[in-house]
Parts: structure tokens; sequence; C-alpha cells
């Protein structure tokens, strides 16, 4: 079975992610939730409900590109996990933001699935992206990997974790093991790793 994010299916139905979690939360559309706390539609619920409700229903057999955003102060990472991302064979976007600053603008103005996020950045760092991404509700599912250096500071690792990240990957960046992660969050409402369920690596 197919299964997409609040943000891909709020883009299909061409509504706001606010109004596909209420539908969910009144039960008006079938979600699953993953133990990270984050939503997923299977294409067939989401057709079901468009046709209940008279919606014109997409070629079931074309797949709406996910959205993931890179946040790195460093081009070289950045260029390498956006050429990998593309070239792994996931219907997504790729998209870099090299400051935090710049990345919140992105993710104000785009909304990604996916978020992999540096920790060391000049000006906003990744903890302060963190914040103010998890006090905005609409942003609650978007699915976050953490890719640091400093894992000899236990304190920046635990806000990471309390901000409920799925992953936290050391630098340099483990390709194969972020290519799952990506994979498993894009593919399933369930495989998608739980740092609070021990999915990360520290």
């Amino acid at each position: 079975m197919v299964y997409m994010t609040t943000g891909e299916a709020a883009r299909m139905l061409g509504v706001g992610l606010n109004t596909v979690k209420r539908w969910i939360s009144s039960g008006d559309l079938r979600g699953i939730c993953t133990p990270g706390g984050h939503w997923r539609i299977s294409k067939d619920d989401l057709y079901a409900f468009m046709r209940a409700n008279g919606m014109p229903i997409p070629d079931r057999n074309k797949t709406t590109p996910a959205r993931v955003l890179i946040v790195d102060d460093d081009p070289s990472v950045c260029t390498l996990l956006e050429a990998v991302l593309e070239q792994a064979g996931f219907p997504s976007e790729v998209q870099c933001a090299h400051d935090g600053y710049t990345g919140l603008m992105r993710i104000g103005a785009w909304r990604p699935d996916v978020l992999v996020l540096d920790i060391l950045m000049p000006g906003i760092n990744g903890l302060e992206v963190l914040r103010r991404i998890r006090a905005d509700s609409d942003l609650n599912d978007m699915v976050i990997v953490v890719v640091t250096a400093i894992f000899d500071q236990p304190d920046v690792i635990q806000a990471a974790r309390s901000a409920g990240v799925a992953a936290i990957l050391p630098k340099p960046v483990e390709v194969r093991r972020l290519l799952d992660i990506v994979g498993a969050c894009l593919a399933s409402p369930v495989a998608c790793p739980d740092e609070q369920q021990g999915g990360g690596h520290v």
C-alpha cells in the first residue's frame, strides 16, 4: 500500500495542512500515526475520501513528489546530499538552504515533508531551527533528520532528541543510512525510525 504525508495530501486536495488534520481528527479521513507522531494517509483512503466528497480523482499512476529540504552551511555537504537523494529514485523534490534563517524561510514557504538539518551553523543554529519548527503546529508532521559532528556535547544531542526528530546521524553522513531513513519515512507510516524508540544514531 502506498502512503503519503499530510502535506502531500493537502497539495493534492488543494487545502491547507490544518484542514487535512481536522478531517483526520473528525474521522472523515482515515490516517495512521507513526511511532514518532507523524500522520500518513494511504492513497486508497484519500481517493475514497475524494470520491465521497465529489472531488476529482487524479491519475492513480502519478505520484505526488515529496519535498525534501537540506539545511547545512557547508555547500559541499548540501551538494552531495542533494545529488544522493535525487539519484536515489525516490518520488521527491530536493532543495538546499545554506543557513538557518534561509532554511526557516524556505520551510515556511515550501512546507517540506522531510528536513535534513545540520546543528552547527552561524546565526540561527539547528537547535533554534528545531525550536521554531516545534512552536508551529502546522509543521508537526514534518519528518526531521539531524546530521551533526558534535556528539561530544550530550546536552545538544538531548535537545535534538527532545524535539522529536526521526534520527540523529553523525558527520560525515553515512549515505546508505540516510537513504534508508528517508526512504522509510516516505514509503510507510510505520517504518520511519523514531528517535524516542531508539531509531536514531547517537
